[in-house]
């Protein structure tokens, strides 16, 4: 074998070619990269084949279009939420709650990939077995079963809006936005609104800008789930009495799990 000529020195140095074979788990990948990065926005089909170090023509290969790409990386997404080992029916609401918790701490981690959720219809693996997992759990409740798929539907809702403004407050930050000095200007313009044109506002404006985010996403979704219960029927088993949930999510013991299906949550 022939040894390996040295380099020209005036030439510029070969760089070794970085590219892996093209594959949709590797588009989607890059692509939560970026998303991590840069947001929604800098997602884009020249964008991730500069990351990969090929064309935009190439990518279409494995993915139909940016709205697929989207799709996918949702799905990514999603399959890192964990999930109870089973539905726990004697405390349907304080399970519901660390599941809501749990997947805001996944979806606030990928910036503003909650827009996503919120323009789709889950239809993913990971998806679905969050949907099936939730629907099992309703309806072991005893609640009827167009109730359970309609509260499912706006659970979900509360979840994605509530993720989304966490984004906005985070590219905020990242702007340079000081979060604390903006809500003590707006702690100050509440109280010099116009006593007779906004006295119940005036007067209550402390009162409404208590409680940090995840003590109010934890009231929104105990106000949603109270409203729920209210549709189990009269004859409905009555769940036992559980402890309290506090703010946060109770994701990190054994009783919880991943999803059943790949690492890329892409079926790839």
């Amino acid at each position: 074998m022939s040894a390996q000529m040295p380099s020209i020195p005036w030439h510029k140095p070969r760089k070794a070619d970085p590219r892996q074979p093209l594959s949709r788990s590797l588009i989607v990948e890059t692509a939560v990269r970026v998303l991590d990065a840069e947001g929604l926005a800098g997602v884009t089909m020249r964008r991730i084949a500069q990351e990969l170090g090929t064309g935009p023509a190439s990518l279409y290969a494995h993915v139909a279009n940016k709205e697929e790409l989207f799709d996918l990386m949702l799905e990514r997404v999603v399959s890192e939420i964990r999930l109870p080992l089973r539905p726990e029916p004697e405390r349907w609401k304080e399970q519901i709650t660390e599941i809501c918790f749990e997947a805001q701490r996944v979806l606030t981690a990928h910036r503003d990939v909650s827009l996503v959720s919120l323009g789709s219809i889950p239809v993913g693996e990971s998806q679905l077995r969050i949907t099936e997992f939730l629907l099992d759990l309703l309806l072991q409740v005893g609640l009827p079963p167009q109730v359970a798929a309609w509260a499912l539907d706006a659970l979900g809702q509360i979840i994605d809006t509530d993720a989304y403004e966490a984004s906005v407050y985070t590219d905020r930050m990242a702007r340079g936005t000081d979060l604390g000095a903006y809500f003590d200007q707006l702690r100050g313009y509440l109280d010099d609104l116009p006593t007779d044109r906004f006295p119940t506002i005036q007067r209550l404006a402390g009162t409404m800008m208590t409680g940090d985010g995840d003590q109010r996403y934890a009231f929104k979704i105990e106000v949603f789930l109270r409203g729920v219960e209210s549709y189990l029927p009269a004859n409905a088993p009555a769940p036992a009495v559980a402890a309290e949930p506090g703010p946060g999510p109770a994701s990190d013991g054994p009783a919880w799990h991943g999803p059943s299906g790949g690492a890329d949550g892409t079926g790839s």
